[in-house]
């Protein structure tokens, strides 16, 4: 596993709870659905996140590092992926452009997909109603964005306050 992929399972890890060393909770905000919070590992900044419960044990997460990587993690209690799997997503919000991204299983209820660095996509989730995936080997799914535009708004906010 690559080094980034290693900080990103770590940073996801923290964000869900099962490893050890969790970071700690800086800020913790409600934004309408969705719940802000901003994490420090060692003292220092580490990443902020944005998660709002779906129906049946169904959770979205939105991350920003203070490497200014995002990526987007999905947790659906039905699934069974193969831990550590890894491979590309296909990606799009309502009619727009497609696009691909690395993609790994971090549990067999936890899928991580890298967002692509992009204002334009930002742009679309924030304004889109529905996100939809095409996991590489795997049943297509698709999630609502309802309140996506306040809360990736209030996850841009949480870096500029906490990464200095």
């Amino acid at each position: 596993m690559s080094r980034y992929w290693t900080a990103m399972v770590m940073l996801a890890g923290l964000l869900l709870g099962n490893v050890e060393a969790r970071a700690d909770v800086v800020e913790r905000n409600a934004v309408g659905i969705w719940s802000l919070e901003a994490h420090k590992k060692d003292g220092a900044f580490d990443y902020c996140t944005v998660t709002s419960q779906y129906g049946g044990g169904a959770e979205v997460h939105f991350m920003l590092t203070r490497k200014l990587q995002w990526s987007i993690l999905i947790k659906n209690p039905k699934w069974n992926w193969r831990p550590e799997s890894e491979g590309t997503a296909t990606y799009w919000i309502d009619s727009q452009e497609r696009r691909n991204g690395r993609a790994m299983a971090l549990r067999a209820d936890v899928l991580m997909v890298v967002l692509a660095d992009s204002q334009e996509l930002l742009g679309e989730i924030r304004e889109g109603n529905v996100m939809y995936f095409e996991p590489q080997g795997a049943n297509n799914f698709s999630i609502t964005l309802k309140g996506t535009s306040d809360a990736l708004g209030a996850l841009m906010s949480c870096l500029r306050r906490h990464y200095r």
